[in-house]
C-alpha cells in the first residue's frame, strides 16, 4: 500500500446529522451510558473522499467518546456510512482505508457529533 493512503481525510463539512424519530434501543450502534429506551437517536451520515488507490477493499469507521481513542464501528465498501447514535454525548469519528491484503491506513482527520 502506498504512503499516500495515510494522508486522505474526512471532510468535516460533509458530516451531516439527520434527526430520527426512533425511540427504541434496537439497531443503535453508538449509545450513551445513561440508557433508556426513550432516549433520542440521531442518524449521523459520514462521507469522505474515496482513497485514489485501485486496490482499496473498503473502509473501517471508528468512534470513541474521547478524541483519538476509538473502537471500530463497522466496515463499509464505499466512502459513506450512516451511524445511529443514541443520546447527546459527543462522539468522535475517524476512518481508515484497507486493501485486499489487509493493510490498513492511519486514521483520517477526526470529526465529531454533536
Amino acid at each position: 500500500m502506498k504512503k499516500h493512503i495515510c494522508t486522505w481525510a474526512l471532510i468535516p463539512g460533509l458530516l451531516l446529522a439527520l434527526p430520527s424519530t426512533k425511540t427504541r434501543g434496537e439497531n443503535v450502534i453508538v449509545g450513551d451510558d445513561d440508557g433508556g429506551l426513550d432516549t433520542k437517536t440521531t442518524d449521523v451520515t459520514l462521507a469522505w473522499d474515496p482513497n485514489p488507490e485501485n486496490d482499496i477493499a473498503g473502509y473501517n469507521v471508528y468512534y470513541g467518546r474521547t478524541s483519538g481513542d476509538y473502537f471500530r464501528v463497522e466496515t463499509v465498501s464505499d466512502s459513506r456510512a450512516t451511524i445511529t447514535v443514541k443520546g447527546s454525548k459527543t462522539i468522535y469519528f475517524a476512518v481508515t482505508a484497507f486493501n485486499a491484503d489487509g493493510l490498513e491506513s492511519d486514521f483520517s482527520d477526526e470529526v465529531h457529533f454533536p
